[in-house]
């Protein structure tokens, strides 16, 4: 691989989008992303979201893969070189497991995002699929019913008299909690297969393109970046990160709102 040219990873929510669910892109991001692939850089989305859940705006552009549900697929130029596939017996086995603990969850696949039909659903659950059949075909939106049950991580939510201990000691030792974080009454957690992360597929682009650590920049803001931040030595932090993220990049850039982006790729001169 050309040494001039870098793989640059981009988390979306607080990255790459301002102002919340939904979320928009930016103008100045746009400008300095194209400016970035201009240059020759490669550019990847390295989300926690899988590819049914990416917004439209992310995915009209021209990124050069996408690294989607912490690691467990990895696309690039149209190519998907890993899908993480959970076993169909644990996937039907966590409604059970859900219920008994009185966690809700939403299974999130590349085609499609699944929703518990058989409980009341948590506000914050009802906002998200609201959200989501605003934005896409109402047909990605199925039930935990449904027959192939395909997806690849999920967030799940946790009320006042849910057991989340009862629930995270079931998912052991498949599943990891990477994310935890309040919505109000609620706190919302982020599950996903015990052997993947957002570094597991940075080190698989970077096998399969012949490059090094070295020549990876990793921009997040949020708790479920810290395993990508943590693996390479050049780590961006947005303004706008929680401290745990602040604490270990090697350099905090201004929000996102604020061209948080833009200023990082002039900093380490990508643009």
């Amino acid at each position: 691989m050309n040494q001039n040219k870098k793989l640059l990873f981009f988390d979306v929510d607080g990255t790459l989008l301002a102002g919340g669910l939904p979320g928009y892109l930016p103008k100045s991001t746009m400008e300095a992303l194209i400016k970035a692939q201009e240059n020759g850089h490669y550019l990847f989305v390295n989300s926690g979201r899988t590819y049914s859940f990416l917004p439209q705006v992310i995915r009209e552009f021209p990124f050069d893969g996408y690294l989607c549900g912490c690691g467990t697929e990895v696309i690039f130029h149209g190519e998907t070189l890993y899908h993480n596939v959970i076993p169909m017996h644990l996937r039907r086995s966590l409604k059970s497991i859900l219920h008994e603990s009185g966690v809700q969850a939403v299974f999130e696949g590349h085609s499609s995002c699944f929703f518990d039909q058989e409980v009341d659903p948590f506000p914050p659950v009802t906002f998200l699929k609201d959200v989501y059949l605003d934005k896409t075909d109402p047909d990605v939106c199925r039930s935990f019913d449904d027959e192939e049950l395909l997806f690849d991580k999920f967030g799940i939510y946790v009320g006042q008299n849910s057991d989340k201990a009862l629930f995270l000691k079931k998912l052991h030792p498949y599943f990891q909690l990477i994310r935890l974080e309040h919505q109000g009454d609620y706190q919302f957690g982020e599950i996903v297969p015990a052997h993947c992360s957002k570094a597991t597929g940075i080190d698989l682009l970077v096998k399969h393109l012949d490059c090094s650590i070295d020549d990876c920049f990793v921009f997040g803001d949020s708790a479920n970046d810290l395993a990508m931040l943590q693996h390479v030595t050049h780590s961006i932090a947005m303004g706008n990160s929680v401290p745990e993220v602040l604490s270990i990049a090697s350099y905090v850039t201004t929000p996102v709102d604020r061209e948080g982006i833009p200023m990082a790729l002039k900093h380490f001169r990508l643009i």
